[in-house]
Protein backbone atom coordinates (compact mmCIF):
# COMPACT_ATOMS: atom_id res chain seq x y z
CA UNK A 1 0.00 0.00 0.00
CA UNK A 2 1.56 2.92 -1.13
CA UNK A 3 -1.03 5.73 -1.32
CA UNK A 4 -4.09 6.34 0.54
CA UNK A 5 -6.62 5.83 -2.62
CA UNK A 6 -6.91 2.75 -4.96
CA UNK A 7 -8.19 2.21 -8.62
CA UNK A 8 -9.54 -1.47 -8.87
CA UNK A 9 -10.70 -3.98 -11.52
CA UNK A 10 -11.95 -6.93 -12.44
CA UNK A 11 -9.69 -8.76 -15.50
CA UNK A 12 -11.13 -12.45 -14.75
CA UNK A 13 -10.81 -14.51 -17.38
CA UNK A 14 -7.87 -14.92 -20.36
CA UNK A 15 -10.06 -12.81 -23.08
CA UNK A 16 -10.55 -9.56 -20.29
CA UNK A 17 -7.04 -9.64 -19.35
CA UNK A 18 -5.36 -9.81 -22.52
CA UNK A 19 -7.78 -7.07 -23.46
CA UNK A 20 -7.14 -4.76 -19.95
CA UNK A 21 -3.18 -5.69 -20.25
CA UNK A 22 -3.03 -4.73 -23.97
CA UNK A 23 -5.27 -1.10 -24.17
CA UNK A 24 -6.27 -0.09 -20.91
CA UNK A 25 -2.73 -0.93 -18.66
CA UNK A 26 -0.77 1.92 -19.93
CA UNK A 27 -2.95 4.88 -20.14
CA UNK A 28 -3.83 3.84 -16.41
CA UNK A 29 -1.08 3.53 -14.87
CA UNK A 30 -0.01 7.20 -16.19
CA UNK A 31 -3.26 8.31 -15.11
CA UNK A 32 -2.79 6.58 -11.70
CA UNK A 33 1.14 7.89 -10.88
CA UNK A 34 0.20 11.10 -11.78
CA UNK A 35 -2.72 11.39 -9.18
CA UNK A 36 -1.03 9.08 -6.43
CA UNK A 37 -3.42 6.10 -6.69
CA UNK A 38 -2.51 2.79 -6.40
CA UNK A 39 -3.43 0.16 -8.97
CA UNK A 40 -5.15 -3.19 -8.57
CA UNK A 41 -6.37 -5.61 -10.89
CA UNK A 42 -8.08 -8.64 -9.71
CA UNK A 43 -7.53 -11.32 -11.67
CA UNK A 44 -9.76 -13.95 -9.63
CA UNK A 45 -13.71 -14.21 -9.04
CA UNK A 46 -14.37 -12.77 -5.65
CA UNK A 47 -16.97 -15.64 -5.17
CA UNK A 48 -17.43 -18.79 -6.75
CA UNK A 49 -20.20 -20.29 -5.53
CA UNK A 50 -22.52 -22.12 -7.51
CA UNK A 51 -24.63 -18.43 -7.62
CA UNK A 52 -21.89 -16.57 -8.57
CA UNK A 53 -20.60 -19.07 -11.56
CA UNK A 54 -24.40 -18.99 -12.59
CA UNK A 55 -24.01 -15.06 -13.44
CA UNK A 56 -21.48 -12.26 -14.95
CA UNK A 57 -18.84 -11.22 -12.88
CA UNK A 58 -19.44 -8.10 -13.35
CA UNK A 59 -21.59 -8.73 -9.93
CA UNK A 60 -18.54 -8.95 -8.61
CA UNK A 61 -17.75 -5.48 -8.15
CA UNK A 62 -20.28 -5.03 -5.11
CA UNK A 63 -17.72 -7.42 -3.34
CA UNK A 64 -14.24 -5.70 -3.70
CA UNK A 65 -14.97 -3.59 -0.99
CA UNK A 66 -14.02 -6.27 1.43
CA UNK A 67 -11.63 -7.69 -0.03
CA UNK A 68 -8.35 -7.43 2.04
CA UNK A 69 -6.59 -6.20 -0.90
CA UNK A 70 -9.05 -3.22 -1.19
CA UNK A 71 -10.60 -2.36 2.61
CA UNK A 72 -7.34 -0.62 4.20
CA UNK A 73 -8.18 2.23 1.42
CA UNK A 74 -10.00 5.74 2.37
CA UNK A 75 -11.06 6.13 -1.06
CA UNK A 76 -11.20 3.34 -3.69
CA UNK A 77 -11.86 3.78 -7.67
CA UNK A 78 -14.13 1.28 -9.10
CA UNK A 79 -13.61 1.36 -13.26
CA UNK A 80 -14.81 -1.01 -15.42
CA UNK A 81 -11.75 -3.03 -17.61
CA UNK A 82 -13.52 -1.92 -21.02
CA UNK A 83 -12.88 1.96 -20.29
CA UNK A 84 -9.86 3.70 -21.39
CA UNK A 85 -8.38 6.63 -19.24
CA UNK A 86 -7.32 10.15 -21.16
CA UNK A 87 -4.12 10.46 -18.83
CA UNK A 88 -4.88 14.33 -19.11
CA UNK A 89 -8.28 14.04 -16.46
CA UNK A 90 -8.27 15.64 -13.68
CA UNK A 91 -8.23 13.62 -10.03
CA UNK A 92 -11.84 11.92 -9.54
CA UNK A 93 -11.64 11.38 -5.90
CA UNK A 94 -11.15 15.09 -5.67
CA UNK A 95 -14.59 16.12 -7.18
CA UNK A 96 -16.61 13.74 -5.04
CA UNK A 97 -17.42 14.77 -0.74
CA UNK A 98 -16.40 11.98 1.49
CA UNK A 99 -19.22 9.71 2.72
CA UNK A 100 -20.53 10.09 -1.09
CA UNK A 101 -20.66 7.61 -3.73
CA UNK A 102 -19.31 9.41 -6.98
CA UNK A 103 -21.02 8.49 -10.53
CA UNK A 104 -22.33 9.71 -13.45
CA UNK A 105 -25.75 9.70 -14.65
CA UNK A 106 -26.37 6.97 -17.07
CA UNK A 107 -29.64 8.25 -18.56
CA UNK A 108 -28.38 12.05 -18.66
CA UNK A 109 -25.84 11.35 -21.77
CA UNK A 110 -29.29 9.96 -23.50
CA UNK A 111 -31.22 12.98 -23.01
CA UNK A 112 -28.69 15.30 -24.34
CA UNK A 113 -30.26 16.87 -27.87
CA UNK A 114 -28.80 15.46 -31.44
CA UNK A 115 -27.12 18.15 -33.32
CA UNK A 116 -29.66 20.42 -35.55
CA UNK A 117 -32.94 18.04 -34.51
CA UNK A 118 -35.59 18.63 -31.76
CA UNK A 119 -34.57 14.94 -30.56
CA UNK A 120 -32.35 13.69 -28.39
CA UNK A 121 -30.44 11.07 -28.19
CA UNK A 122 -32.68 8.88 -26.32
CA UNK A 123 -34.75 8.45 -29.07
CA UNK A 124 -31.98 7.33 -31.86
CA UNK A 125 -31.26 4.94 -28.92
CA UNK A 126 -34.75 3.30 -29.44
CA UNK A 127 -34.99 3.47 -32.88
CA UNK A 128 -31.21 1.51 -33.68
CA UNK A 129 -31.19 -0.12 -30.44
CA UNK A 130 -34.40 -1.51 -30.09
CA UNK A 131 -34.69 -0.37 -26.47
CA UNK A 132 -37.92 -0.62 -24.89
CA UNK A 133 -37.78 2.21 -22.47
CA UNK A 134 -37.33 5.76 -22.65
CA UNK A 135 -36.94 7.14 -19.30
CA UNK A 136 -35.57 6.17 -15.88
CA UNK A 137 -38.93 5.13 -14.20
CA UNK A 138 -39.83 2.94 -17.93
CA UNK A 139 -36.09 1.00 -16.46
CA UNK A 140 -36.69 0.68 -13.39
CA UNK A 141 -40.71 -0.86 -14.22
CA UNK A 142 -38.71 -3.06 -16.55
CA UNK A 143 -36.42 -4.03 -14.12
CA UNK A 144 -39.60 -5.10 -12.04
CA UNK A 145 -38.25 -2.41 -9.10
CA UNK A 146 -40.27 0.48 -7.87
CA UNK A 147 -40.43 3.67 -10.40
CA UNK A 148 -39.11 6.01 -7.70
CA UNK A 149 -36.63 8.12 -9.64
CA UNK A 150 -35.36 9.77 -12.78
CA UNK A 151 -31.88 9.16 -13.18
CA UNK A 152 -29.94 5.68 -13.14
CA UNK A 153 -26.45 5.09 -11.58
CA UNK A 154 -23.93 4.38 -14.49
CA UNK A 155 -21.88 1.67 -12.12
CA UNK A 156 -18.90 1.44 -14.84
CA UNK A 157 -16.95 4.02 -12.56
CA UNK A 158 -17.77 4.89 -8.60
CA UNK A 159 -15.58 6.53 -6.23
CA UNK A 160 -16.42 4.47 -3.35
CA UNK A 161 -14.85 4.29 0.25
CA UNK A 162 -14.86 0.95 1.80
CA UNK A 163 -16.03 2.27 5.65
CA UNK A 164 -18.96 3.81 4.31
CA UNK A 165 -20.38 1.75 1.44
CA UNK A 166 -19.29 -1.54 2.09
CA UNK A 167 -22.51 -2.89 3.82
CA UNK A 168 -25.01 -1.35 0.30
CA UNK A 169 -22.48 -2.79 -2.19
CA UNK A 170 -22.73 -6.51 -0.35
CA UNK A 171 -26.38 -6.21 0.04
CA UNK A 172 -27.23 -5.57 -3.22
CA UNK A 173 -25.10 -8.39 -4.08
CA UNK A 174 -26.59 -10.71 -1.92
CA UNK A 175 -30.30 -9.87 -1.76
CA UNK A 176 -30.65 -9.48 -6.27
CA UNK A 177 -30.25 -11.10 -9.46
CA UNK A 178 -30.49 -10.49 -13.19
CA UNK A 179 -33.64 -8.69 -14.15
CA UNK A 180 -35.05 -8.58 -17.64
CA UNK A 181 -32.91 -5.21 -18.49
CA UNK A 182 -29.89 -7.34 -18.85
CA UNK A 183 -27.16 -4.55 -17.10
CA UNK A 184 -26.36 -7.05 -14.77
CA UNK A 185 -25.96 -5.82 -10.97
CA UNK A 186 -26.23 -2.05 -12.53
CA UNK A 187 -30.10 -2.06 -12.32
CA UNK A 188 -30.20 -3.12 -8.59
CA UNK A 189 -26.93 -1.26 -7.26
CA UNK A 190 -28.49 2.26 -8.57
CA UNK A 191 -31.69 2.13 -7.21
CA UNK A 192 -30.20 0.83 -3.58
CA UNK A 193 -27.56 3.78 -3.89
CA UNK A 194 -30.23 6.78 -4.62
CA UNK A 195 -32.21 5.09 -2.08
CA UNK A 196 -30.04 5.70 0.61
CA UNK A 197 -29.47 9.35 -0.96
CA UNK A 198 -25.69 8.42 -1.28
CA UNK A 199 -25.07 9.19 -4.85
CA UNK A 200 -22.90 12.95 -5.89
CA UNK A 201 -23.50 13.48 -9.44
CA UNK A 202 -19.93 13.47 -11.43
CA UNK A 203 -19.58 15.05 -14.90
CA UNK A 204 -20.26 12.60 -17.63
CA UNK A 205 -16.61 12.84 -18.99
CA UNK A 206 -15.66 10.78 -16.35
CA UNK A 207 -17.47 8.01 -18.09
CA UNK A 208 -18.06 9.24 -21.48
CA UNK A 209 -20.23 6.05 -23.13
CA UNK A 210 -18.79 5.37 -26.54
CA UNK A 211 -22.35 4.13 -27.95
CA UNK A 212 -23.50 7.59 -26.95
CA UNK A 213 -20.89 9.27 -28.93
CA UNK A 214 -22.10 6.77 -32.02
CA UNK A 215 -25.73 8.00 -31.93
CA UNK A 216 -24.72 11.98 -31.29
CA UNK A 217 -22.00 12.79 -32.92
CA UNK A 218 -20.89 9.85 -35.16
CA UNK A 219 -24.35 8.11 -36.54
CA UNK A 220 -22.18 6.51 -39.96
CA UNK A 221 -20.28 4.39 -37.61
CA UNK A 222 -23.81 2.73 -36.76
CA UNK A 223 -25.04 -0.68 -37.88
CA UNK A 224 -27.86 -0.24 -40.41
CA UNK A 225 -31.00 -0.66 -38.81
CA UNK A 226 -32.78 -4.26 -38.16
CA UNK A 227 -34.83 -4.94 -41.86
CA UNK A 228 -36.77 -8.44 -42.63
CA UNK A 229 -34.70 -10.93 -42.97
CA UNK A 230 -34.67 -13.18 -45.70
CA UNK A 231 -32.21 -15.88 -47.24
CA UNK A 232 -31.60 -13.79 -50.31
CA UNK A 233 -30.52 -10.22 -48.17
CA UNK A 234 -28.34 -12.37 -45.50
CA UNK A 235 -26.55 -13.69 -48.59
CA UNK A 236 -26.09 -10.78 -50.14
CA UNK A 237 -24.83 -8.77 -46.47
CA UNK A 238 -22.46 -11.49 -46.51
CA UNK A 239 -21.15 -11.31 -49.74
CA UNK A 240 -20.62 -7.89 -49.73
CA UNK A 241 -19.98 -6.87 -46.33
CA UNK A 242 -22.73 -4.32 -45.67
CA UNK A 243 -21.94 -4.83 -41.65
CA UNK A 244 -18.15 -3.29 -42.19
CA UNK A 245 -17.57 0.13 -40.35
CA UNK A 246 -16.04 3.38 -42.45
CA UNK A 247 -12.40 3.14 -43.77
CA UNK A 248 -10.02 2.61 -40.20
CA UNK A 249 -8.88 6.18 -40.65
CA UNK A 250 -12.21 8.01 -40.51
CA UNK A 251 -13.43 5.61 -37.50
CA UNK A 252 -10.09 5.73 -35.69
CA UNK A 253 -10.31 9.40 -35.92
CA UNK A 254 -13.67 9.45 -34.25
CA UNK A 255 -12.77 7.22 -31.81
CA UNK A 256 -10.11 9.43 -31.24
CA UNK A 257 -11.79 12.66 -31.00
CA UNK A 258 -14.08 11.07 -28.20
CA UNK A 259 -10.83 10.11 -26.10
CA UNK A 260 -9.88 13.55 -26.47
CA UNK A 261 -13.37 14.99 -25.31
CA UNK A 262 -13.45 12.52 -22.49
CA UNK A 263 -11.96 11.65 -18.82
CA UNK A 264 -12.86 8.15 -18.88
CA UNK A 265 -14.08 6.45 -22.55
CA UNK A 266 -16.37 4.06 -21.73
CA UNK A 267 -16.89 0.76 -24.17
CA UNK A 268 -19.96 -0.81 -23.02
CA UNK A 269 -21.16 -3.87 -24.54
CA UNK A 270 -18.52 -2.02 -27.73
CA UNK A 271 -15.06 -3.48 -26.74
CA UNK A 272 -14.81 -4.32 -30.57
CA UNK A 273 -13.59 -0.70 -31.26
CA UNK A 274 -11.60 -0.22 -28.01
CA UNK A 275 -8.00 -0.75 -30.32
CA UNK A 276 -9.01 1.82 -33.02
CA UNK A 277 -8.45 4.59 -30.66
CA UNK A 278 -5.10 6.05 -30.17
CA UNK A 279 -4.22 6.64 -26.91
CA UNK A 280 -1.39 8.34 -26.83
CA UNK A 281 -2.49 12.07 -28.31
CA UNK A 282 -3.01 15.28 -26.49
CA UNK A 283 -4.21 17.84 -29.16
CA UNK A 284 -6.73 17.95 -32.21
CA UNK A 285 -3.17 17.93 -34.24
CA UNK A 286 -2.01 15.09 -32.52
CA UNK A 287 -5.01 13.26 -34.55
CA UNK A 288 -4.00 14.92 -37.92
CA UNK A 289 -0.69 13.64 -37.57
CA UNK A 290 -1.24 10.15 -36.29
CA UNK A 291 -4.11 9.38 -39.08
CA UNK A 292 -1.31 10.26 -42.26
CA UNK A 293 1.66 7.59 -39.75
Amino acid sequence: MKYKKAIITLIVGEKYRNSWHKLCANNWRIYADLHNYDLICIDTPLDDSPRARSRSVAWQKCLILSDERVKKYDRVVWIDSDILINPNSPCIVSQVPDGKVGATSSFAQFLEPLPGQDQTVMNRAVEYLGWTFSNAKEYYSKARLPENFDEIVQTGVMVLSPRHHNSILEYTYHHYNNTPVGDYEMEALSYELLKADYVHWLDDRFNKLWVVCMLKDYPFLLPPKKTEIKPVRVWKRFIRGHYQLPPKGITTSALSTAFLNSYFLHFAAVGHYMPLVKTNINSWNDISLKMRL
